[in-house]
């Protein structure tokens, strides 16, 4: 039993996800997640509007006035505030509830249009009563009613036009974001020139600013309710209530923090300012600029993971891991070159500024990194509610930050703010990751080092070109011959290898079939290239072993007359040969549908679990009897498994401790099964769902079309066991983490949910549904666990086990095993 078994077990390969022609040189951790598609869309955004919003400041000053260019610039700004203010933090709020609500996405989008759409409108309204008092300079705003009903609409135009943008990362299409931006900056720029050389004064920058975003609101939300809602809505197949309790305690709590970071942001610059003086910050608000850009790493994944972790919340630490690797990584690399380039990138504005923007530029530069970190926790805690850790983390930073900076900068000068920016940053998140460490669970922070650097192994695969799976060589025409001549098919004789791929316990597969030589659909999957069956081969004493087990388990299975329901969904196997140790076994092509991808679809899931589970319910109930468990059974099922699991080597434990673990954990599994009355019979033993292929029954019904993978396959496993199988493959499959995490969660609460209890109880009488006994779930979760990582441990060189697959698989479990967390 593998406790990650190989991506392809008889049956369809399916298609690279990185694709063909230019996507092929994109990592495929890149191009196949949302997760990074989004957040990395999000960062390009935030680059691209600084490079064009720096071209358009140049033409500005080449083609406008400098008091056109201070006054129109005071007025967008005031826009570009006003509009943020009046958002309301309905930006967060889309983020974090527009994947959960799924028909509903749309509604909930045009309340918070709506609602920011009239706060816009009160608080321009309001701004134009009293800016004669407080900005006599921007009396302009009042001359007439055109540039008072021109500026009111425009705030309230650009609400929306900010507001899309979350909605578009809430509906995980964040790569609309840098698209519909940078046309935007393209049309502002090519509208600047004209309307100044028209002899337009800030009027030239104001509507070249504002003009276009009326267009660009009208076509973004066309694409939003025409197309993405729509898809949102059809993905979900139905229409979530708003959790209006929710979404307040949400709005209240984020809108603290987020005014408290507003507050922290604008008022950093102004308080360097009014120590020091215009001239010694100059080179401060150079170096602050660019630490806002590098901020906006960590915000923008941040933002990505909080839309991926809000519309599948049991990925949510995988998906949190890989956000922290895909955005400290690359800022850990800008720290480096600071470090070094520093002083050159500053002496880019004048000499002056790199005299001591150097030191600040570097000190900001290590501030990015914590504070991608901080980003990263601040998704968490607003994916799971913990909002007022959200708030008190944001009013933490701007306390600190403006409060150390405001001594800082009397006694060290400008670079003072950046320490202070610095300390509040490490302060907080340190804080909050001490609060985790101890609220939380004994081990949740080893397991979130854990998935970090399961994170860090799997980018690394995508980059390096070693410890890459290699593939096998096809055979050629005169390898198979002789082979498929024993199939006894006239037909068998035109078939060639299309593919071969790795198989379980060391064996190879290779499909076989009719090749097509058409160039339009080479690249096809392998079944509709003709494939008509598969070929397994073994060529060392592991890999024969297992192709042996399946050939007798297969042969016991059609020839207990008790099993005839099943034997339609069993493989069929055409031939058998065994040449000096090796072992070639070619099968008919098994029809239907990957289980994987059938079970991803959560509208499909229960349905074809549920087949599932009637499948092994028959297979077990059809030849289990009563028995008592004794030495035998037990020496058989857990002391012999454990004896190779304490063989293992490269653990993270110290041997004494790793011994002691699984004594006990042997003497748990002794506690509760020697002696107990248990109905034995057979089980599949490989029950993952890449074993599972499903098929449209009558009407819209999902049956099971075959049962693959037949080598670990048992006459004397307890009911229960391969339901058991499939649960924890399915945990695993949901939440994109390994074994050892799945176990541990089962272990600490031994509870199956609801909808696991539907299928997993399918067959019971009633007296023998474990489903819902916590000691029950612990042993039987705990002799799942055993035969999978005793099986790995068995073929260290055929299952690529490390240190990390240790780490994640074995020692998490016997750490929990071991304080008495699975105790039973």
């Amino acid at each position: 039993m593998t406790a990650h078994p190989p991506t392809l077990r008889h049956r369809e390969p399916t298609a690279q996800a990185g694709g063909s022609g230019w996507r092929s040189l994109i990592p495929q951790a890149l191009m196949g997640s949302s997760l990074m598609r989004n957040g990395y869309a999000l960062i390009a955004n935030s680059g691209l509007s600084a490079v064009l919003g720096l071209a358009f400041w140049f033409l500005a000053a080449r083609y406008c006035s400098q008091e056109a260019i201070g006054l129109g610039g005071a007025i967008t700004a005031t826009i570009v505030n006003l509009s943020n203010a009046a958002q309301l933090n309905f930006g967060n709020l889309l983020v974090r509830f527009v994947p959960t609500v799924g028909g509903r996405a749309g509604r909930l989008i045009l309340f918070a249009y709506a609602t920011s759409f009239i706060a816009s409108v009160v608080v321009a309204i309001v701004f134009l009563l009293v800016v004669g008092a407080f900005m006599p300079k921007l009396d302009v705003l009042t001359e007439s009613a055109g540039v008072i009903l021109w500026f009111v609409a425009t705030v309230a135009v650009w609400s929306v036009f900010a507001l899309q943008d979350s909605a578009l990362s809430g509906l995980r299409q964040s790569i609309w974001v840098p698209v519909s931006k940078t046309i935007y900056q393209v049309v502002k720029i090519a509208m600047l020139i004209p309307l100044a050389l028209a002899g337009l004064g800030w009027e030239a920058i104001a509507l070249s600013w504002t003009a276009p975003v009326l267009v660009f609101v009208l076509a973004v939300n066309l694409l939003i309710f025409k197309r993405l809602v729509p898809k949102a809505q059809a993905g979900t197949g139905h229409a979530n209530l708003i959790d209006r309790r929710a979404m307040a305690r949400f709005f209240g709590w984020d809108y603290i923090g987020s005014v408290s970071m507003m507050v922290a942001w604008t008022a950093t610059p102004l308080v360097v300012l009014n120590f020091v003086g215009a001239a010694e910050s100059a080179s401060f608000f150079v170096a602050w600029t660019i630490f806002t850009s590098l901020y906006y790493v960590g915000s923008s994944m941040g933002l990505s993971l909080l839309a991926e972790g809000a519309s599948d919340t049991g990925r949510l630490r995988a998906l949190a891991a890989d956000a922290a690797v895909m955005s400290v990584l690359p800022l850990l690399g800008l720290v480096a070159l600071m470090l070094v380039f520093a002083h050159p990138i500053m002496s880019v504005f004048g000499a002056a500024y790199a005299t001591e923007g150097a030191a600040i530029l570097r000190v900001f530069t290590l501030a990015s990194v914590v504070s991608a970190v901080l980003s990263i926790y601040l998704s968490i805690a607003r994916t799971k509610g913990w909002m007022r850790s959200v708030a008190a983390a944001e009013v933490a930073t701007l306390v600190i930050a403006l409060g150390a900076g405001a001594l800082l900068v009397r006694s060290e000068g400008p670079i003072g703010m950046a320490h202070a920016w610095l300390l509040a940053m490490l302060v907080v998140t340190f804080g909050v990751g001490a609060l985790a460490l101890v609220t939380s669970r004994r081990h949740s922070m080893h397991d979130w080092g854990l998935a970090v650097a399961a994170s860090l192994k799997s980018l690394s695969a995508q980059f390096l070109p070693f410890g890459r799976n290699k593939g096998i060589a096809i055979p050629g025409d005169a390898e198979l011959r002789p082979l498929l001549a024993k199939t006894g098919s006239s037909a068998a004789s035109g078939w060639h290898a299309l593919k071969s791929e790795h198989g379980p316990e060391g064996t190879d597969i290779v499909y076989l079939g009719d090749p097509v030589l058409d160039e339009a659909v080479r690249h096809a999957p392998v079944r509709s290239q003709g494939t008509y069956a598969v070929l397994r081969s073994a060529r060392n004493p592991i890999a024969a072993a297992y192709l042996e087990r399946l050939v007798d388990n297969l042969d016991l299975l059609h020839a207990d007359t008790r099993l005839q329901a099943l034997w339609p969904i069993l493989p069929t196997r055409l031939s058998v040969t065994r040449i000096g140790g090796a072992v070639d076994c070619i099968e008919a092509m098994a029809p239907g549908t990957d289980g994987r991808a059938l079970l991803r679809d959560a509208s499909e899931r229960q349905t074809g679990l549920e087949a599932a589970a009637k499948a092994v319910a028959i297979l077990h109930g059809q030849t289990a009897a009563m028995r008592t468990i004794d030495d035998v059974w037990f020496h058989e099922w857990v002391e012999r498994p454990a004896a190779k699991l304490a063989q293992l080597g490269g653990s993270t434990m110290l041997a004494a401790a790793r011994r002691r673990a699984i004594e006990r954990f042997v003497g748990q599994q002794r506690r509760y099964w020697l002696g107990r009355q248990v109905r034995l019979g057979w089980c599949h033993g490989d029950l993952w769902p890449q074993n599972l292929n499903f098929a449209s029954g009558q009407g819209s019904a999902t049956r099971l079309a075959s049962l693959l993978e037949w080598g670990n396959a048992r006459s004397n496993a307890p009911r229960g066991f391969d339901g058991c199988v499939l649960a924890v493959a399915m945990r695993m499959m949901t939440s994109s983490e390994p074994l050892g995490a799945a176990v541990a969660d089962l272990l600490w609460t031994p509870e199956w949910r609801n909808d696991e209890r539907q299928w997993l109880g399918i067959g019971s009488d009633g007296d023998d549904d474990w489903s819902g006994d916590g000691a029950a779930i612990r042993a039987m979760v705990g002799l799942v666990w055993l035969h999978q990582v005793s099986e790995r441990a068995r073929r260290p060189a055929h299952s690529g086990v490390g240190r990390l697959w240790i780490a994640s698989n074995v020692d998490r479990v016997l750490r929990i095993v071991s304080t008495d967390g699975g105790a039973i």
